[in-house]
C-alpha cells in the first residue's frame, strides 16, 4: 500500500504565522477503505487503550497507598505520644492471625495449598478387576506389607517382648505358631527404653539360638523428629538394602505434638509414621502404642481420639488373659478378614552374657507362642486354681494372699512360697465380684459363696468318678473335671 500527504490550504480565518499545514493521507487508489474490517481497528487500539488504563490505576493506586501509610504514621505519632504504643502491636499482631492461611482440622497443609484431586477416570469391570493386586502377607493373615498397624497394650502386658519376637522370627523365616511369617530385613526404632530392649535381645538370642551379631535385624536407638528426617532415614534403608518390616517403640516416644489426646495432633503423627511404609522394601510397620487412661482390656485404642485410629490400616491388641498367657488379637479396626488369636506365654529368662557390673544374672522378659494344648491346659489349671482359692477363703475367711499359697503347697521355680500364682486368681476372682479384700485379708461376696456350691459339686463328681475308675480300673488317675471320662470304660479290650 503507497500512502502520499500533500498540504491542505489554509482556512481564511487562520492567521498565517499559526498555520502548520496538516499531513491529509492519501490512499492508493487500489486500495479500498471499506475493505478494513472494523474489528482490527479496535484490536489496534486495545493494547494502547489498556495499558493507558493500567497505569491511571497504578499511579492512583500509589496515591492511595502513600495517603494511608501518611495517615498510619501519624497515627502512630499519636498513639506513642500517649503512652499506648502497645495497642498498635497488639492489633498487628491481631491482623496477623487473622490473615495466616487457614489450616484443614484433619491436615497438616493450608487449604490454599492442597492440590486439588485428579479426575480418576472411569473404569471397566474387567479394567478394574485386571488393576487388583493381591495382599502380601509380612505374616500370614495379620499383618500386610506396606500398611501400618497399632499395637496397643497396657504397661506390663509384654507387647515389646512380643515385637521382638517377632522381629527375631522375621529375620529367621520362621513361624509365628501356625502362621508363616515373611521372612525379611527388620529395622527396630528403640525410642522409649533402648537398654531395656538390648537386654531383652540378649536373652531372646541365647534361648531362641541365633547369633545376635550376624542375625538381619537393625535398631535406631534414641528418639528423633521423623517427619524431618524422613530422607536421612530412606537414604539409610536403601544404604542397608531395604526393609520388610519396621518396628516402632513406642509411638509415645517419637510423638512432637503437645497433647497426645488431641485428634489434631495425633493425627498429623499417624500420618508422619505412615511415611515410613513408603521406605525401600515397602515394609509392614507395627507401632507399640500406649492405650487411652480410661481403657480396659475390652476397649484397647491407641490415644488421640478416633484421628489416630483413623489413619492406622489395624488396632492390634495385647491382652493378659486368666491362666496368665497373652493374647494378641485386634479391636477397634483391622483391615482385612478376621483372624483367630495368637497366644503368648512371657517368661523371666538370664542369659550367660547378661549380666551387671558385678557380674550377676540379670533377669528379663522374653516372649513364646503358647500351642493350642498349651492354651488349654492353662485355662484349666487357671479355672482349677480359682476354684482351690474359693474353698481356702470359705473355710479361712480373712487370709492373706501368701497364707492361700502356702496353704495350697504353691511352690515356684526355686521353692519359694508361689504369692504370683495365688495373686492371679485372686486378681481373676475380686474382677468377677467373688472376693472382697478387707484390712485383714480375703473374703467371699455372696457370688462368691454361690460359686462355692457349684465348685463343691464338680469336686464330688471328681471323687466320684476317681472312685469308680478304681473300682474298673484299679488306676487311681486324677481327672481335670466331671466331663472325662475313664479310656478303659470306653474300650473294647
Amino acid at each position: 500500500m503507497t500512502i502520499s500527504a500533500t498540504p491542505a490550504e489554509p482556512a481564511d480565518d487562520t492567521p498565517a504565522f499559526d498555520w502548520i499545514p496538516p499531513v491529509r493521507p492519501i490512499l492508493h487508489s487500489d486500495y479500498d477503505l471499506a475493505d478494513w474490517p472494523l474489528e482490527q481497528f479496535s484490536e489496534l487500539a486495545d493494547s494502547d487503550q489498556v495499558r493507558w488504563i493500567k497505569a491511571s490505576l497504578e499511579r492512583r493506586e500509589n496515591a492511595i497507598r502513600q495517603r494511608n501509610a501518611e495517615r498510619a504514621e501519624q497515627g502512630r505519632r499519636r498513639i506513642a505520644a500517649s503512652g499506648l504504643g502497645w495497642v498498635e502491636y497488639m492489633t498487628r499482631q491481631m491482623k496477623a492471625v487473622r490473615a495466616a492461611p487457614k489450616t484443614a482440622a484433619n491436615d497438616n497443609v493450608p487449604l490454599a495449598a492442597k492440590p486439588r484431586p485428579k479426575w480418576p477416570g472411569i473404569l471397566s469391570s474387567a479394567d478394574f478387576v485386571r488393576s487388583f493386586s493381591p495382599p502380601d502377607y509380612a505374616i500370614d493373615g495379620i499383618a500386610q506389607t506396606g500398611f501400618l498397624y497399632s499395637v496397643t497394650a497396657s504397661t506390663g502386658t509384654g507387647k515389646t517382648a512380643i515385637l521382638l519376637l517377632i522381629s527375631a522370627l522375621t529375620a529367621l523365616g520362621q513361624h509365628l505358631g501356625s502362621r508363616e511369617v515373611k521372612k525379611g530385613r527388620v529395622l527396630y526404632f528403640a525410642g522409649e527404653n533402648p537398654d531395656d530392649v538390648g537386654m531383652r535381645w540378649i536373652g531372646a538370642a541365647h534361648h531362641m539360638g541365633f547369633d545376635p551379631a550376624a542375625i538381619d535385624v537393625h535398631f535406631v536407638p534414641g528418639t528423633f523428629d521423623i517427619a524431618s528426617l524422613i530422607a536421612e532415614v530412606d537414604s539409610a534403608v536403601a544404604a542397608i538394602g531395604g526393609v520388610d518390616l519396621v518396628i516402632i517403640d513406642t509411638s509415645a516416644a517419637y510423638f512432637n505434638g503437645t497433647d497426645e489426646n488431641s485428634n489434631v495432633d495425633m493425627g498429623k503423627h499417624a500420618r508422619n509414621l505412615r511415611t515410613l511404609t513408603t521406605l525401600p522394601g515397602a515394609p509392614c510397620v507395627l507401632v507399640a502404642c500406649h492405650p487411652t487412661k480410661s481403657a480396659d482390656q475390652s476397649n484397647l485404642l491407641p490415644r488421640g481420639g478416633g484421628a489416630f485410629l483413623a489413619e492406622v490400616d489395624g488396632n492390634l491388641v495385647c491382652q493378659k488373659t486368666e491362666g496368665g498367657a497373652v493374647r494378641l488379637h485386634w479391636q477397634g479396626k483391622h483391615r482385612g478378614p478376621d483372624f483367630a488369636p495368637v497366644m503368648f506365654d512371657l517368661s523371666t529368662v538370664t542369659a550367660p552374657t547378661l549380666k551387671d557390673s558385678r557380674g550377676r544374672d540379670v533377669p528379663t522378659v522374653m516372649a513364646s507362642v503358647l500351642s493350642d494344648g498349651e492354651v488349654i491346659q492353662r485355662t484349666t489349671q487357671a479355672r482349677r486354681d480359682e476354684d482351690d482359692v474359693l474353698l481356702v477363703v470359705e473355710r479361712t475367711p480373712k487370709i492373706s494372699q501368701a497364707k492361700i499359697a502356702e496353704t495350697l503347697g504353691w511352690k515356684d521355680d526355686a521353692g519359694k512360697v508361689h504369692k504370683r500364682r495365688a495373686q492371679s486368681a485372686l486378681e481373676s476372682l475380686r474382677k468377677d465380684g467373688m472376693l472382697d479384700l478387707t484390712r485383714s485379708g480375703y473374703v467371699l461376696t455372696r457370688k462368691g459363696n454361690e460359686a462355692v456350691s457349684d465348685v463343691r459339686g464338680d469336686r464330688h463328681f471328681e471323687e466320684v468318678g476317681r472312685a469308680s475308675a478304681s473300682a474298673i480300673t484299679g488306676s487311681r488317675k486324677v481327672w481335670g473335671n466331671r466331663t472325662e471320662t475313664a479310656p478303659s470304660i470306653l474300650s473294647d479290650d
